[in-house]
């Protein structure tokens, strides 16, 4: 069902406000006494790839509910996929900076680095068979398996897939509050646009 005008409004204008809303969170953190203000974008890195993980999770469950008969949500599980994609993209991109900045060169080898990059090969892999095969049941089956595997690296290797959080061990309440501002803010801008891209009226709720 298409959105109303004014719901498709308020949905674009919560962008930008939500980018506003980040570039403050940015602002109000702290400069680090290593790496000074470039602990911003170290910051932004983990808050979005946070928002990324939950994006791909909420693919995989509309996945799920699809297969067992929930055909409103395919629009959904493909908007989290299509969202999802490109937001992986621009981490893996974050994520290989980031190293640079914190450990002086990119380790290619390095396991998180090597994960990082198994995560944006699976999600090509996805889309792509969303273009190339005619059920939407087998990217459906792909999200499941895809948020699955994300989770089993999260729970039973934490330290292999990313180390914990440095924000909250460092009890710095500014450091944690402006990641938890660029988590909220991003995750709203994100809602917005994968709810504009579920609810666009083109999407085919009933494949087999």
């Amino acid at each position: 069902m298409p959105l109303s005008r004014t719901a498709r409004t308020v949905l674009l204008a919560l962008i930008p406000v939500s980018a506003v809303a980040c570039a403050i969170a940015i602002l109000s953190i702290p400069p680090d006494q290593k790496l000074d203000t470039m602990v911003r974008f170290v910051m932004f890195h983990g808050a979005s790839t946070w928002v990324n993980m939950a994006t791909f999770t909420l693919a995989g469950l509309a996945g799920i509910a699809y297969l067992f008969g929930a055909k409103r949500l395919l629009p959904w599980g493909q908007a989290f996929r299509w969202f999802s994609l490109p937001l992986w993209v621009v981490n893996t991109v974050l994520g290989i900076l980031s190293m640079q900045l914190l450990w002086g060169g990119i380790l290619w080898k390095e396991p998180r680095l090597l994960m990082t990059f198994g995560l944006l090969a699976g999600s090509v892999v996805i889309v792509a068979m969303q273009l190339i095969v005619d059920s939407p049941k087998v990217p459906a089956a792909l999200d499941a398996v895809l948020a699955g595997s994300l989770w089993y690296l999260v729970i039973f290797l934490p330290n292999l897939f990313h180390p914990d959080s440095p924000v909250f061990s460092s009890g710095n309440s500014a450091y944690i509050t402006g990641f938890l501002g660029m988590v909220v803010s991003l995750a709203v801008a994100a809602i917005a646009i994968v709810t504009l891209i579920a609810r666009r009226g083109g999407s085919s709720e009933g494949g087999a």
